[in-house]
């Protein structure tokens, strides 16, 4: 896998997009709450020395269908199942 450049702000990003705290991106990635943190705060790239620690995060955020471009990053969800019925909390039943 190559890594993407990222930035603080999209890393931030992705992991809003999942509905991951830092503490649940930290635990499925086996990271520090701090280490995520010192990255979405940062305005400069993630530097190669943390690019192991970073491609575990990313495989923890890509598992919840974040993917990261060179245009930014977006969220993609499989598809439902044919005949599947997807109903809101609020539809009447």
């Amino acid at each position: 896998m190559s890594l993407p450049k990222l930035t603080g702000n999209l890393f931030r990003a992705g992991r809003a997009l999942a509905g991951l705290t830092r503490d649940d991106l930290a635990n499925r990635a086996g990271l520090s709450h701090d280490v995520l943190r010192s990255w979405e705060v940062s305005s400069e790239s993630i530097v190669p020395a943390q690019y192991q620690m970073l491609y575990r995060a990313i495989e923890a955020l890509e598992a919840e269908g974040v993917h990261f471009t060179s245009d930014g990053v977006r969220l993609q969800r499989p598809a439902a199942i044919a005949g599947t019925v997807l109903l809101s909390e609020g539809a009447a039943a």
